[in-house]
């Protein structure tokens, strides 16, 4: 009896951490969608230089007082792991943050969505190829319908949009920022065991801010870009900066990489087909933003494919 009690409770925890893992997807979803609506302010004011340093910066002062202890702790585990943790940080807090600015700076809204909207797909692919975590076909159909899902809010079902693309220099570094991100969450798998996620984040952000300083000092200096801002007064800026590192940085990295370390990168790649969603919920709620029958749509459609693509897991451990 006792047996069978520990047994139930043990399965009843498990299904608790993924139910958890997956809200903290949702949420983490949700703020990197605000992120492209709050960046809408900045973009026209903030150098890309200077968007990708301070924002990062903010995080790092936030997570400094509640990473300090576990840091401590797991410096001896992290200094085996550095080339791990050096990967991680130059793919997911510098290259994604590089990549993904300079492409909104030469596409359209359009082009970056539909292309940045291909991070599960390229998931799944690196997933059959390089680990054993082979996508069952009830995953790729999931992806294919949120994918759908996608396409119908960002095109607002005027598929024509896709033979209108043209492929500039922008939609190349769209493409390249789905395949980063997907990259940084499978390389998320050798992280070392054992160590807080604080302090895998800290470490990982310094790293990135080791490359992203020089190239902030070069705009400022070669360039001619302004310190922070060309807005005068800059407190507006300012506080969109300190959310964007409060928010998306912060807790944003720190609820994806719990959730990817519990459902896996392939799972986890789904939840990205959110962010349109939230994307679209805020603009409409903060921007005056009317809303449409092809947001509706595209919102089923998302939220239906990732049931779809989760299920197979859920079913297993019932």
């Amino acid at each position: 009896m006792r047996r069978h009690a520990h047994a139930s409770t043990a399965t009843q925890g498990d299904q608790t951490s993924v139910m958890v893992a997956y809200l903290m997807l949702i949420a983490c979803a949700m703020m990197w969608g605000s992120n492209h609506v709050v960046a809408r302010g900045v973009n026209e004011t903030v150098p890309f230089e200077a968007l990708a340093f301070w924002r990062w910066i903010v995080a790092i002062l936030l997570l400094l007082p509640v990473c300090a202890t576990h840091l401590k702790r797991d410096l001896k585990i992290m200094a085996e792991h550095k080339m791990s943790l050096f990967l991680i940080g130059f793919t997911g807090v510098f290259l994604f943050s590089v990549v993904i600015y300079l492409a909104a700076f030469n596409t359209t809204a359009v082009n970056t969505g539909l292309l940045n909207a291909t991070t599960p797909i390229w998931v799944l692919i690196f997933a059959a190829i390089l680990t054993a975590d082979k996508p069952s076909g009830r995953q790729w159909l999931g992806v294919l319908i949120a994918g759908l899902g996608t396409a119908t809010i960002i095109t607002k079902t005027d598929f024509s949009v896709f033979a209108r693309m043209d492929f500039v220099l922008g939609d190349v570094l769209a493409m390249v920022s789905a395949m980063v991100w997907a990259t940084y969450s499978m390389l998320l798998k050798r992280a070392p065991k054992g160590v807080h996620p604080l302090s895998q984040i800290f470490v990982c952000a310094l790293v990135g801010l080791c490359f992203l300083t020089p190239l902030y000092v070069w705009a400022l200096v070669v360039d001619g870009e302004p310190f922070f801002t060309r807005m005068d007064p800059a407190w507006p800026d300012m506080l969109k900066i300190f959310y964007i590192g409060a928010g998306p940085a912060f807790l944003g990295y720190l609820f994806w990489n719990k959730g990817v370390s519990v459902v896996g990168p392939t799972n986890a790649g789904v939840f990205m087909y959110l962010m349109p969603v939230f994307a679209s919920v805020l603009a409409i709620l903060f921007l005056g933003e009317e809303l449409h029958l092809y947001h509706l749509a595209g919102m089923a459609l998302i939220v239906f494919g990732i049931w779809q693509a989760t299920q197979k897991k859920r079913q297993a451990r019932v």
